[in-house]
């Protein structure tokens, strides 16, 4: 047969149940011999509290860390550590020098600037001023000379064609005086002729005579031709000096548009100076860097960020500041916190702005307090897992930082109602309560009751008993019992 083996820790752990149960027989035995009794209670009316307990260490939930903003040296130190101070309250001052001589030259090159572009613009608004005024008096020489050759050739065309047109016409309507007067001389030298060659066939005159009426006939006939050939002539000419005249007036009206354009665009280009000078004149970037030279002027002047404590300082006269170094911490102790660690177990009773008191063992004195930050993240520790949180409250002058204190959140609370001892109280296989009372006859009998809150010890009875009645129940010796009774039969 195999044997079995016991491990060491499981032997000792054996012998300990052996004991108990052999203590419990002994302890039956010498209360007379039966395992239990009864004890009697009473309904008490008492206050009954529940609640969740948590423990931490206070400390100030307001902790302002002062950095330097700049690399500087320290001239002054106001406060010392220890001092309360007023947020904005100046902790000390760094040597400013360089900046406000940097603040100085860029001033004075301002105001330099700002006169040169004054005279500038100044120049700029005179040019266009003096274009106009020439525009409206009519005082500019080129367009003036323009317009004036304009006016003549317009004049000279109209004389031309006006020429032109009296000759055509006097042409075509045979009122040219050189050929109306060659015309009657052809007329008389022809009415000479006729008369003539009359007289010659009735033998008044002589041939020779007659040939020189017809000598006479035939010079009035070429002097009308060449009258003729003149006026025409004329006409051309006059016609060609029109169409001079014409394209005269043509480059007279180019060049007095061209004298306009060029006057518009003088105009144009002054006007263009004069805005572009105006927006050179902008010192927006020199004013930009002196704003912001004396806004980090601010930075040389260390100042708290909040209002309370210095508790830590690390200037003195004389030394550098490093830029974003810490230089002091300003502590308000108004507001403290504690972090405590919730169970998992117990986190979904728990919210953010849940009130709470905190009892601050040391002084005796509890405090109300709010559950202000609850951590997302759960922290494991020995399978168990835990959220970190903070609860915040208002403290006065006792309260010191590192003092340990015990959180309470109250989940449920009934003042002054009717309770029983919780061992007092049986259950049934289906959860119902009931209690021993004695009946009229002194009989032992159950009684139904209804449970209400309970703080662990005392249960709250909502139904089936009144403060004061008397109640029974069976006394069941615990392991500590056991252990006292067996030390009192040594």
């Amino acid at each position: 047969m195999k044997k079995l083996k016991l491990s060491r820790k499981k032997l000792i752990g054996l012998i300990v149940v052996i004991l108990v149960v052999a203590l419990a027989v002994v302890f039956a035995v010498s209360a007379g011999g039966s395992s239990s009794r009864y004890l009697e209670t009473t309904v008490e009316n008492r206050d009954i509290v529940s609640y969740l307990e948590f423990s931490g260490n206070i400390e100030a939930s307001d902790v302002s860390t002062v950095y330097a903003s700049v690399t500087a040296q320290v001239t002054e130190v106001a406060v010392e550590e220890g001092d309360y101070v007023e947020a904005g309250d100046v902790i000390a001052v760094l040597d400013s020098g360089d900046v406000e001589y940097n603040i100085a030259l860029q001033e004075a090159n301002l105001e330099l600037a700002q006169l040169t572009d004054s005279y500038n613009i100044r120049d700029s608004q005179t040019s266009l001023d003096n274009l106009n005024s020439q525009l409206e008096n009519g005082l500019n020489s080129t367009l003036n000379t323009a317009q004036e050759t304009l006016l003549s050739a317009q004049e000279s065309y109209q004389t031309a064609v006006e020429t032109y047109n009296r000759a055509k016409e006097e042409l075509e309507n045979g009122t040219n005086q050189s050929v109306v007067s060659a015309r009657q001389s052809v007329s008389s030298a022809q009415a000479s002729y006729d008369s003539a060659l009359n007289q010659n066939e009735n033998h008044l005159i002589t041939d020779e005579a007659l040939a020189t009426y017809a000598v006479t006939l035939s010079n009035a006939q070429e002097s009308l031709r060449l009258a003729e050939e003149t006026a025409e002539k004329e006409v051309q000419d006059y016609y060609d000096d029109m169409v001079s005249a014409q394209e005269a007036l043509a480059d007279a009206e180019r060049d007095y548009e061209a004298a306009e354009l060029s006057m518009d665009q003088n105009v144009q280009t002054s006007e263009e100076s004069l805005e572009r000078t105006q927006a050179l004149a902008s010192q927006e970037a020199t004013q930009l860097e002196i704003d912001h030279l004396k806004e980090s002027l601010e930075d040389y002047t260390i100042t708290a960020p909040i209002s309370g404590y210095i508790t830590d300082l690390s200037l003195e006269e004389g030394e550098y500041t490093t830029s974003a170094a810490a230089v002091a911490e300003v502590t308000s102790f108004d507001t403290m916190q504690a972090e405590v660690r919730i169970s998992e177990y117990d986190v979904a009773q728990v919210q953010e702005g849940d009130t709470v008191q905190i009892h601050v063992d040391a002084l005796n004195k509890d405090y109300e307090g709010t559950i202000s930050r609850i951590s997302r993240t759960a922290t494991v520790e020995n399978e168990v897992s835990y959220l970190d949180a903070v609860v915040e409250f208002e403290a006065d002058d006792e309260v010191r930082d590192g003092l340990s204190a015990e959180i309470r959140l109250i989940r449920q609370q009934e003042l002054g109602v009717p309770a029983l001892p919780s061992e007092a109280v049986a259950y049934h296989d289906d959860n119902t309560a009931y209690v021993y009372i004695r009946n009229e006859s002194g009989e032992v009998v159950e009684q139904p009751v209804s449970l209400g809150a309970t703080d662990g010890t005392w249960v709250q009875i909502t139904e089936g008993l009144e403060e004061g009645q008397t109640v029974l129940y069976t006394y069941t010796p615990s392991y500590a019992d056991l252990m006292m009774s067996m030390s009192a039969g040594q």
